[in-house]
């Protein structure tokens, strides 16, 4: 005989096992409720007798603040996006908040996906995918849903964000390629516009002119691993223009070295000092001890959700944009000349 799925026990069916009215289960169940600890005790007896869950989603839905927090993101096959959007949602569970991922592939989604959070009812959103159009931004402060950007373009008003200052990006990995002699330099970067990583390339480039030392610029189809092996050749191709490279992610970095050793027999850094973006995990490995830039990403999540917090509590306090540490990391495939 199959198994019939047996109803849910509701709110009702534990106040009649308790011998209490509904109104206590809410309280049972609520942060605060007013209830004296033995009528609590009935309740919970009852709905541990029943197997009863407490719907907080729809208790959500009829509060102001339902608890729920919208993560945006997009790349979630990537190291450091996978962990940022893990550090977020920890923290939000941390402090009391349920995290809701949608992920995004196109840029034109972010506005859709934004739309459909609000119909939720939820508290706030943390988006760390593609800059949100300015409409859909109006439309969260009217509904006092806030907005917190993590390095998306700063062109974007009314909300708060966490910020990579490209500027101090660009000139930390000029200095640590510099400081071990480089004269000719190099930087791998993806075609698409993305605020953050196309702009600490540029920044980059701007550095080397500035300097008085010749850039070549090589372009890819992605930021991604498959990307900077795609690139090798060129590279190769183009070595004697080159004693030094930015790779502007650490996937595109671990991609070109891996070609250059493998195909071509490069040393690096004796030939080419080479340097990514990120520091995610993978570069301390023994295989890599890739030269790196770290970005604070456990701070950036921490705080991302402290500003969203805050924006809560005071809703019109002034805008806060906070800068993400950077802190140069110096390992096997750059020289260092003190």
């Amino acid at each position: 005989m199959a198994n019939i799925p047996r109803k849910k026990p509701t709110s009702y069916d534990v106040a009649k096992l308790a011998g209490v009215h509904r109104s206590a289960v809410s309280r049972a169940f609520s942060d605060g409720g007013s209830i004296s600890a033995e009528t609590k005790e009935k309740v919970m007896k009852a709905a541990k007798v029943l197997e009863y869950r407490v719907n907080f989603f729809g208790r959500g839905l009829q509060k102001q603040n339902s608890g729920l927090v919208g993560i945006v993101a997009s790349r979630l096959d990537t190291p450091y996006r996978a962990k940022q959007v893990k550090l977020a949602s920890h923290e939000l569970i941390r402090n009391g908040y349920t995290p809701i991922l949608l992920t995004v592939d196109k840029s034109d989604d972010v506005s859709g996906h934004m739309s459909n959070l609000l119909n939720y009812n939820i508290t706030g959103m943390i988006v760390t995918s593609d800059t949100p159009p300015a409409k859909i931004i109006e439309e969260c402060i009217q509904y006092n849903v806030p907005v917190v950007l993590i390095n998306r373009d700063p062109s974007i008003t009314g909300t708060d964000r966490i910020q990579l200052d490209i500027e101090h990006a660009g000139q930390m990995a000029f200095d640590m390629l510099r400081r071990g002699g480089a004269t000719k330099f190099g930087v791998l970067m993806p075609q698409s516009q993305t605020y953050t990583v196309v702009g600490r390339a540029e920044v980059f480039a701007q550095k080397c002119r500035e300097a008085g030392f010749p850039i070549s610029i090589i372009k890819t189809t992605a930021q991604s691993y498959a990307a900077g092996i795609e690139s090798t050749q060129t590279i190769y191709e183009n070595l004697a223009n080159i004693d030094a490279i930015f790779c502007t992610t650490d996937l595109m970095a671990f991609g070109l070295l891996d070609g250059l050793r493998t195909r071509y027999n490069i040393a690096v850094p004796e030939r080419l000092e080479m340097l990514g973006f990120d520091d995610i995990e993978q570069a301390s490995w023994a295989g890599y001890n890739l030269s790196t830039i770290n970005q604070d990403i456990q701070e950036s999540a921490i705080t991302a959700v402290q500003l969203m917090m805050k924006r809560l509590k005071q809703p019109t306090k002034p805008l806060e944009t906070i800068d993400i540490l950077l802190k140069p990391m110096h390992r096997n495939t750059t020289l260092i000349n003190v």
